[in-house]
Parts: C-alpha cells; sequence; structure tokens
C-alpha cells in the first residue's frame, strides 16, 4: 500500500511539473530593426467565393508543387508525423568563425530522414509552451518509388486528423491522445477515416510491424522508421483521394509593389524551437534554420552525414490559427483547422499579406492574396506553419 501511494505521488508530482511547465510561454527572439506581427487584426479580405472551388487537374502537373510528372500512378498522398525534438550541438558562429555550441530542435542525432521528399511541410504546436511538431506531405515521390525509409515518427493530435481529412489520403503516426475532448481515434472514427484503410497507428496495432522498424543508437522516442510506400500500398483501390491542385507559375506575380524580405523568423513560445529561413536569390529558395543551425534532413535511414540536405522551400506561408487546449491543459492542443484568418506569404523574396479560408472539414485550405485573388505559388516545395495568433512572426531584409 505504501508503494502505491508512494507512485501516486510520483506520478502527481510529475504530472504538476509538467502542468506548470507547459503553461510557461516565453517569446526570446531579438526583433530590433525587424517587422514584428503579433495578434494582428483581422484582415478579413474580400475574396471571390468561385475560388474556393477545386481547382481543376492539369495533365502532367503535380497537384502539390507544380512540377512535371506522370499522372500515370494512383494519386494518393501520405502524411507523416515526424519528430522535432530539441538537441544540443555544435555549430560555426558566421559572424566570428568561431565554433559555439547551441540547443534547438530538429538537428543533429534528432534531424529527420527522408525529408526532401516531402512536397509541403506542415509545422504547428505540439505543447502550449513552444515545442512543435512536424509533418511531411508526401506525393511526387510516389512516382519513383520513395521514400522506403522516413522518420523520426511520432505520436499525432486533433490538428493532425483534420489535416488528412482535407488531402484524404493516408496519415502515419506513432500514438496520440485518448483522452475525453481529445481523442485522435474518436475522431478519425467520426469522419469515417479509418473504414477507408487509411489510418496508420503504429503504436496502436501489431498489423503494421511490417511497415516499419526502430534504429539503434537512438532514443526510443524518436528512433522509428518507416516505408512509406509499402505502407501506401496497403491502402484499399476503393479509396479515393481528390486532387485539390495549387495555383503554380514559373515566376512569381508578387514582384512590382510587394516589399523585399529576405529574412523571416517564427517565435513559437521557447527559446529551443526558434526557426528561420534565409532566402537564397540564385537559388529563389528559401533555406530553413533551427536557431542559428541550418535545418538539415539525413537522406534515409542510414544517416549518413555526408548524403545530409538542408530544407528550403519555394514558398513560406505562416497561417495564423487559434488553439484550444483540452480541459484547459497546454499539453492537449486542439487546432481550429476550419475557418479563416490571416496568412503571412513569403514568396520570390518579397511578402504578400494574405488570408486563408477553409469553409468544412472535408474542403481545402485556400489561399488569398492581399488582393483577394487566390494565391499563385512558385513551383516547388511550400512550407505551412500552423502559427497561433499571440506567437511572433518578424522579418526584415
Amino acid at each position: 500500500m505504501k508503494k502505491l501511494v508512494a507512485v501516486l505521488l510520483v506520478i502527481l508530482l510529475m504530472t504538476s511539473t509538467v502542468s506548470a511547465l507547459a503553461n510557461k510561454v516565453h517569446y526570446t527572439l531579438e526583433t530590433d530593426g525587424l517587422t514584428v506581427l503579433q495578434n494582428v487584426d483581422d484582415r478579413n479580405i474580400a475574396y471571390n467565393k468561385e475560388d474556393l472551388a477545386v481547382n481543376p487537374v492539369i495533365e502532367g502537373e503535380s497537384p502539390t508543387t507544380g512540377y512535371p510528372i506522370s499522372g500515370e500512378g494512383r494519386y494518393m498522398p501520405m502524411l507523416i508525423q515526424i519528430s522535432n525534438p530539441s538537441f544540443g550541438v555544435k555549430y560555426e558562429d558566421p559572424n566570428t568563425g568561431k565554433t559555439k555550441k547551441t540547443t534547438t530542435a530538429g538537428v543533429g542525432e534528432r534531424a529527420p530522414w527522408g525529408g526532401q521528399y516531402a512536397d509541403i511541410v506542415y509545422e504547428g504546436i505540439l505543447y502550449g509552451y513552444g515545442p512543435t511538431r512536424i509533418t511531411f506531405l508526401l506525393n511526387d515521390c510516389f512516382e519513383e518509388g520513395e521514400p522506403t525509409s522516413v522518420g523520426p515518427v511520432r505520436s499525432a493530435r486533433i490538428g493532425h486528423v483534420l489535416l488528412r481529412e482535407e488531402w484524404q489520403g493516408g496519415i502515419a503516426f506513432h500514438g496520440g491522445p485518448e483522452v475525453d475532448d481529445n481523442n485522435i481515434h474518436k475522431e478519425f472514427k467520426r469522419l469515417g477515416a479509418n473504414e477507408k484503410g487509411v489510418v496508420f497507428d503504429l503504436c496502436g496495432s501489431n498489423k503494421f510491424n511490417d511497415y516499419w522498424h526502430r534504429l539503434s543508437g537512438i532514443a526510443t522516442a524518436d528512433n522509428v522508421s518507416l516505408n512509406a510506400v509499402a505502407l501506401r500500398e496497403t491502402i484499399p483501390e476503393t479509396t479515393v483521394a481528390e486532387q485539390h491542385p495549387f495555383l503554380f507559375a514559373d515566376f512569381s506575380p508578387y514582384v512590382e509593389g510587394y516589399e523585399s524580405v529576405y529574412n523571416i523568423y517564427l517565435d513559437w513560445g521557447h527559446e529551443e524551437w526558434l526557426s528561420s529561413f534565409q532566402y537564397d536569390e540564385n537559388e529563389n529558395l528559401y533555406l530553413r534554420y533551427s536557431g542559428p543551425v541550418p535545418y538539415m534532413t539525413y537522406m534515409d535511414d542510414s544517416r549518413n552525414e555526408d548524403d545530409m540536405e538542408q530544407l528550403s522551400f519555394a514558398n513560406v506561408i505562416i497561417q495564423r490559427v487559434h488553439y484550444d487546449y483540452a480541459h484547459g491543459n497546454k499539453i492537449m492542443p486542439i487546432m481550429n483547422a476550419v475557418g479563416q484568418g490571416n496568412a503571412d506569404i513569403f514568396i520570390g523574396g518579397c511578402y504578400i499579406p494574405g488570408y486563408w479560408v477553409r469553409e468544412s472539414e472535408t474542403s481545402p485550405t485556400v489561399f488569398f492574396d492581399d488582393k483577394g485573388n487566390e494565391l499563385v505559388l512558385t513551383r516547388g516545395r511550400t512550407y505551412i506553419a500552423h502559427l497561433p495568433e499571440e506567437a511572433i512572426l518578424a522579418y526584415g531584409e
């Protein structure tokens, strides 16, 4: 009896500690000389409601990147939940050339693998005090039979359930909350996703064991590697995902009259999850950084450092969303992904103060520019942050 009481006291102490920590939000980004956006009033941009209709599919063009594709294979995107924990690493200070140490998210031994195959990379709140979760949306790569390894696969949240509903594809994750008002499996069931054969909880059933394994030498929480190609092939042929293509152009129309922006900074509420993007004019791409460290991806789960690639994006979209927290607990975020709100958009080194609209749980999210026209993306990979209204976005030349 005494042992049981002692265990309960330990659990209570741990819960209290986590709860106290979870409610502490500290914005630490140095914003001198930058334009800061935080708690901006709803722009309420007037848009053409006809643009909410699904765009026609263009033969030979990817709906997610605008790149040429054969179009002969099956359209069935996959969403993979990817860990983004903090880790201590050394880096070279570009100003002094000296080696420094820092602790930041998703780098070093905690860097993901297979990220170069993602058409869209989503990032959103994991806990209300700053940690984030990454989602890779894979589509184009399946024409080449890749990736056979992607990870580290981690848990899902309610917002990811609705993200799957938007894309109608498969979703792979390793566990998630199953408590009142925050139960991902009840949400999947309510939306009918389970019966479509697209929900893959690697932690919840032995039937998926042939499609994932753990890597040695890495912390257990962050060592799950998934064969996304093989898992996707188990989705029944009767399950269909409707394409909802973005609009793409070879050259961005957002140049004349738009503010030039080469540096973008996101402060989610914790210094270890500060991230930024630097625009490379020669490549017309935004390079992703975690703190001062390049945000890299291993090519596969062999985790060869010589083959690492820095993630870069043709388009960066900061989608402002509201988060509720089940039972008022900051470790149980519920993202409100249906509705409308501000979107701060960066394409081709320019800033577009835009808007987003999603009419229902089964509708795609449509982004609009400052004039109320559907957003035209540059061909390539897109980053989308589901950033709380109160979090800090800062930018400058």
